[in-house]
């Protein structure tokens, strides 16, 4: 009965160690070669890898060119005098409202590509926000060293929230010059 109870009181005390050391979230003071405190970053390099930004930057580019090129065309239809039989300026007219309805179509492309890519950054800055607000107000225990790199995340995942802002802006600009420029 003796060993019984004492086994049962041992499994107990290491029960009770397991899990006060999953749960406890503090730190103390650690060696150098110590685990860095936990970020609550998914980020982690991942979101730098989303897309290849450099191949559909240059898709847009394209298609903003040649939305450009489509509208002056059709601005300098529009302003010019067709002389000629019925069945000419028909063709003229019909030939226009194509090139228009192609430029409408390259509009819709741009702007919904401009949209996802909103909503893209809209969701990495939420997910920043997230880790920013997560982080905010821990206690990180450890030496400076630690915690000097601790602040420097954070500093650097606030530098990312604002550098994204700055990206969103800018898209909502391009956004409206692009509505813009149509009427």
């Amino acid at each position: 009965m003796k060993i019984v109870k004492k086994t049962w009181i041992a499994i107990l005390a290491m029960a009770t160690a397991v899990v006060a050391a999953c749960t406890s979230t503090k730190r103390t003071s650690e060696s150098a070669e110590a685990v860095p405190p936990a970020d609550n970053d998914e980020l982690g390099e991942n979101e730098n890898a989303a897309m290849p930004k450099d191949s559909i930057n240059a898709r847009r580019a394209e298609l903003q060119v040649r939305l450009e090129k489509l509208r002056a065309i059709i601005k300098d239809r529009e302003m010019s005098c067709v002389y000629g039989s019925p069945e000419v300026l028909q063709e003229y007219s019909a030939h226009t409202r194509e090139l228009r309805q192609e430029a409408d179509s390259l509009q819709n492309v741009l702007l919904n590509m401009l949209e996802s890519e909103k909503q893209s950054l809209n969701a990495r800055l939420d997910s920043i926000d997230e880790t920013i607000k997560g982080r905010s107000g821990a206690k990180v225990y450890g030496p400076p060293e630690m915690i000097k790199k601790y602040n420097a995340r954070n500093r650097d995942l606030q530098e990312r929230r604002d550098s994204i802002r700055n990206e969103i802006e800018k898209i909502d600009v391009e956004i409206s010059n692009i509505k813009n420029n149509n009427r």
